[in-house]
């Protein structure tokens, strides 16, 4: 019997809708159970963040490209926000809602309706009620940074300021993440296993999409700024650090968008 690779490859999207749908139920009811204080907080968020993350993972596999950054938007949001409110809940159930849309679409959208989509998506630290569509217009920072104590500082910092935050520890996922997501700026470690915050910096100084974004290497060691593009900033750790970096983004001028 011949082997049917395109039916195969259908079932198995097919399984991965079905099972997308179940978690997100799953999830609508973890929501109204964390907003409402019912149940283990703990566990819930946990199974919360997991089923999330499988969605993620497994969404580019089946050629659902804005499922993948959406999932990863709420990731963002979700470790920004750290304990949340109302509010930052009904926040949450936004994003799940959109994730639907997009796994009963079974495919990405058009661009048009992309950017749209993007655009709805709330951040932590969003002023918004229920009365009113104001809203302070989204300023976005990627933090290219191993998880740890410095990035939740780094994160707790810039989303006090009102800034929309993106996280991603692999820098080869960033320069996917500033193509999607065209941040106003990137905060990038120097230290990574297989490429530096200098190499990235030279990657997207290469790409036209990118040149521009506002690019800020964090480091303690010493970079030979020969090495990097002329635009490139370089803030050093250290006791001056939250300060300096406070500087470079009034610099960039971030604190007028806001």
């Amino acid at each position: 019997m011949e082997f049917d690779l395109e039916s195969a490859l259908l079932r198995l999207k097919q399984d991965f809708i079905e099972s997308s749908l179940e978690k997100l139920d799953d999830i609508d009811e973890i929501i109204d159970n964390l907003y409402n204080e019912r149940g283990n907080h703990g566990d819930q968020f946990f199974q919360l963040q997991r089923d999330v993350h499988s969605i993620k993972g497994s969404a580019g596999t089946h050629g659902m490209h804005l499922l993948t950054l959406v999932a990863h938007r709420l990731e963002d949001f979700l470790e920004a926000a750290q304990n949340l409110n109302k509010d930052q809940w009904r926040s949450v159930q936004i994003y799940i809602d959109e994730m639907r849309v997009l796994v009963d679409l079974g495919k990405d959208p058009n661009e048009s309706e992309h950017a749209a989509i993007l655009h709805r998506l709330p951040h932590a630290q969003q002023d918004h009620t229920e009365f009113s569509e104001q809203k302070s217009k989204k300023v976005t920072v990627l933090v290219v940074m191993p998880p740890g104590v410095q990035r939740k500082l780094i994160g707790k910092e810039l989303a006090s300021c009102g800034f929309d935050l993106s996280f991603t520890d692999r820098p080869v996922e960033a320069i996917r993440l500033i193509m999607d997501l065209q941040p106003d700026a990137v905060l990038s470690n120097q230290e990574f296993r297989h490429i530096t915050g200098s190499e990235l910096a030279n990657v997207l100084q290469d790409i036209k999409l990118t040149k521009k974004t506002p690019f800020a290497i964090l480091t303690s060691s010493n970079i030979d700024k020969n090495t990097i593009p002329a635009d490139t900033h370089v803030i050093k750790k250290g006791g001056s650090f939250v300060a300096d970096l406070t500087e470079y983004l009034v610099d960039v001028g971030l604190f007028g968008r806001l």
